[in-house]
C-alpha cells in the first residue's frame, strides 16, 4: 500500500504530464496545414491528419506507403499530413477542428476525455506497451524495484516515459523524488553514452528510440517492460466522435488504407523505407542512404513486435480494440490520477468499423508487395 506521501507524489508525477501534453501550445503548419481551410476537411473527403511526432520514421511507414500505392485514393480520400510532435497536439487539434484524425496515445485520449472532450480511439495500431527500460547486459537491475538509490536517464523530464517511469517506482514501493534519480540524456548517441559512462545506470524510453540508438553501434542493451503495462496498446487512431458519426464512410476508408497499408510494410519493409524516403526526405537520417536505410529498418523491425504485421491473429482483426484493454487503461488512468471521473468504456474507443478495416483481400497486397511496385 503507498504512504501518504508516495500517493502525493503519485499525484504530482501524473499531474505534471498531464499540464505538459494537454497545455502544449500548437505550432502553426504552412503549406495547406492544420491552419488553413482546405486542411480543414471541409468537403468531407480531405482528412488532415495529424501525426504525434515531428517526422515520419521506420515506425510508420504506412503513411508513405498508402500515399505512394494509393490506398487513400482508392477510398476517395486525400491526406494531408501534418507533423505534431505529441499526442497532446494532436487531441488539441482535434478538438479545435484544425485536423479530423490523428495518432495519440491511450492516456492523453483519457485525460482530454475526461474534461469532457468528446474524442474516441477508433484504430488499435500500437497493440502493446512500447515504452521500455533499457540496460548494459551485466546491469544488476531487473525491474523498477532495483532502481533505488539509482539513476535513470529520460528523453526529457516530462516526456511521457519519464512520467511512466516514475509511476513504475511509485508502483514497486518507491519513493521517485528521494529513492530515484532522473536526469535528462536526451535521445541516440549521448544517451547511449550516459548509460555507457555511468552518468545513468538505466534508460526509459520508446522501442524505435532504442532501436535508432543502438543502430550501427554494435552495442547490445538488455530491456524490460515497466511491471503491470504489458497489454496496454500504446497507439491509436483517433476523431472526434462527431466527426466519426458524419463521416463513417471516410473513417473506414482511412483505417482500411492504414491496414493494406501494414501487410505492405510486413510484406517488403524495405520497399516501404524507399517510399517514405521519397515522399518525406527529412526522415533520411544517417551518413549514407545505407545507414539511413537500416536506421529506418532498424525501427520498423522494434515496433513490429508491437504490432500485428501480416495476416492478424486468427481472433483478431487490424484496428479491433479488446474491451478489456480499454477497462485496464482506464483503471490505470484512475488509479495513477491521470483522470479524476469515471469513465465509461464505450465513450472513448469504437470498434465500428473493424470489419471494413479489414475488407480487403491480403494475398493481393501481399503479391503487390513482393513485386516492390509503384502504380
Amino acid at each position: 500500500m503507498s504512504t501518504p506521501r508516495t500517493s502525493g507524489t503519485r499525484f504530482r508525477v501524473i499531474s505534471a504530464v498531464l499540464t505538459c501534453l494537454l497545455l502544449s501550445v500548437l505550432p502553426a503548419c504552412g503549406d495547406g496545414g492544420a491552419g488553413s481551410s482546405t486542411a480543414a476537411g471541409g468537403d468531407g473527403k480531405t482528412v488532415t491528419f495529424g501525426v504525434s511526432a515531428p517526422a515520419p520514421g521506420g515506425n510508420m511507414l504506412q503513411l508513405a506507403i498508402a500515399q505512394a500505392q494509393g490506398y487513400f485514393k482508392a477510398e476517395g480520400i486525400t491526406v494531408k499530413p501534418v507533423f505534431l510532435g505529441t499526442s497532446g497536439r494532436v487531441v488539441q487539434a482535434l478538438a479545435s477542428g484544425k485536423v479530423q484524425i490523428g495518432t495519440s496515445t491511450p492516456d492523453v485520449v483519457l485525460q482530454a476525455a475526461d474534461k469532457g472532450q468528446d474524442v474516441k480511439m477508433s484504430y488499435n495500431w500500437t497493440t502493446k506497451n512500447v515504452t521500455q527500460f533499457g540496460v548494459l547486459p551485466g546491469s544488476t537491475i531487473r525491474s523498477a524495484a532495483d532502481l533505488k538509490g539509482r539513476t535513470v536517464g529520460v528523453q526529457d523530464l516530462s516526456a511521457g516515459p519519464a512520467q511512466l517511469a516514475k509511476a513504475a517506482v511509485v508502483n514497486a514501493g518507491l519513493d521517485p523524488d528521494d529513492d530515484v534519480k532522473f536526469v535528462a540524456v536526451g535521445t541516440g548517441a549521448p544517451a547511449l553514452d550516459a548509460l555507457k559512462r555511468h552518468r545513468a545506470d538505466a534508460l526509459i524510453t520508446y522501442d524505435t528510440l532504442f532501436a535508432a540508438m543502438t543502430a550501427g553501434s554494435g552495442e547490445k542493451l538488455r530491456f524490460f517492460q515497466p511491471d503491470g503495462v504489458e497489454d496496454l496498446f500504446s497507439s491509436s487512431l483517433v476523431a472526434s466522435a462527431g466527426w466519426l458519426k458524419d463521416n463513417p464512410d471516410v473513417a473506414g476508408g482511412f483505417g482500411r488504407a492504414w491496414a493494406k497499408a501494414s501487410v505492405y510494410a510486413d510484406a517488403n519493409p524495405e520497399a516501404g523505407v524507399r517510399m517514405m524516403f521519397a515522399k518525406y526526405p527529412n526522415s533520411k537520417v544517417g551518413s549514407s542512404e545505407k545507414a539511413a536505410t537500416k536506421a529506418a529498418l532498424g525501427q520498423f523491425e522494434a515496433r513490429e513486435k508491437s504490432l500485428k504485421g501480416g495476416t492478424p491473429p486468427a481472433r483478431e482483426k487490424w484496428g479491433a480494440y479488446p474491451k478489456s484493454a480499454v477497462e485496464h487503461w482506464i483503471t490505470y488512468a484512475k488509479d495513477y490520477k491521470l483522470i479524476e471521473n469515471g469513465i465509461e468504456p464505450g465513450s472513448v474507443y469504437t470498434n465500428e468499423f473493424v470489419g471494413k478495416y479489414n475488407d480487403f483481400d491480403t494475398g493481393k497486397i501481399k503479391k503487390s508487395a513482393a513485386s516492390g511496385a509503384t502504380p
